[in-house]
């Protein structure tokens, strides 16, 4: 067994994926959508997706982001990654606040303080970033999927 790779990792407010071969060699996607998370195995060197092995709707989602949240000092450090490391979340939480803000200003309603209530010296951590650090663990996919699904299943 070699040590688990992040190849690649973009967490934006668009596209929210990690590509990671995991300790037995085999390799998985990891996705975010509007609709929740997935992660499906790899083929060919990573570039032929191939059967999903985990799903997970937006609900659930929030609720593994909480459990993984509770548990971030038993995960390993997110590494950077091999190809392509774009971390934009942060941004695009600044972004989105700030537009409700001047939204709200625009149309004379009074200011959500969306901004203002950002922490921006400790930002929230990401749910890519818990699930990728989570899938790095893993021994293999049948193992990733049993981490997960025990994320999942956990109450928050």
């Amino acid at each position: 067994m070699s040590h688990a790779i992040l190849h690649k990792y973009v967490d934006s407010s668009g596209a929210c994926f990690a590509n990671v071969t995991l300790q037995s060699g085999e390799r998985v996607f990891l996705s975010i959508a509007a609709k929740g998370f997935a992660l499906l195995r790899l083929h060919l060197g990573g570039f032929v997706p191939g059967r999903r092995l985990f799903v997970a709707d937006a609900r659930a989602l929030g609720r593994m982001h909480r459990v993984l949240a509770h548990d971030n000092g038993r995960l390993p450090a997110l590494p950077q990654a091999r190809d392509l490391h774009r971390d934009e979340g942060a941004m695009a939480e600044f972004l989105d606040a700030a537009i409700e803000d001047l939204t709200a200003v625009n149309q004379g309603r009074p200011v959500p303080g969306r901004v203002e209530a950002l922490d921006v010296e400790n930002p929230p951590e990401r749910p890519l970033s818990l699930l990728t650090r989570l899938a790095l663990t893993a021994r293999d996919a049948e193992d990733c999927v049993r981490l997960l699904e025990r994320a999942k299943n956990t109450i928050a």
